[in-house]
C-alpha cells in the first residue's frame, strides 16, 4: 500500500495530539511547527510526491519550505534524541 501525504498528516496529528488543519495552516507555534515539519519531512522520506505536490499538501507552502523543513528535521535527528525516537515511532505507525 502506498503511502499517502494525508496518511503521514493524519498519523502525525494523532501522535501529537493536534488537528490536520494545524499541520496545514500558517501558525507559527512551536507545538506546530515541530510536528508539520516532521510530517514534511516524512512526506519527503516515505512517499515519491515531489516537493510542490508536498508543499501544496501542507497548504500551499513553497517547495523551498519544505526542503527548509527537511533539512531542520535532519539536523535535529544527528543531536536530539527524543526526536530520533519519536520519528521511528511515528515510521512504524505507517509501516505498522
Amino acid at each position: 500500500a502506498q503511502l499517502s501525504i494525508n496518511m503521514i498528516q493524519e498519523e502525525v496529528a494523532k501522535f501529537y495530539h493536534i488537528q490536520v488543519k494545524d499541520l496545514k495552516g500558517k501558525k507559527r507555534v512551536k507545538a506546530i511547527v515541530v510536528p508539520r515539519q516532521i510530517a514534511m519531512y516524512l512526506a519527503r522520506e516515505m512517499t515519491e510526491n515531489s516537493l510542490p505536490k508536498i508543499g501544496a499538501e501542507f497548504g500551499g507552502k513553497d517547495h523551498t519550505t519544505v526542503i527548509h523543513a527537511h533539512e531542520k528535521i535532519s539536523q535535529l535527528m544527528k543531536t536530539d534524541s527524543s526526536i530520533q525516537q519519536e520519528i521511528a515511532e511515528i515510521k512504524n505507525l505507517l509501516l505498522g
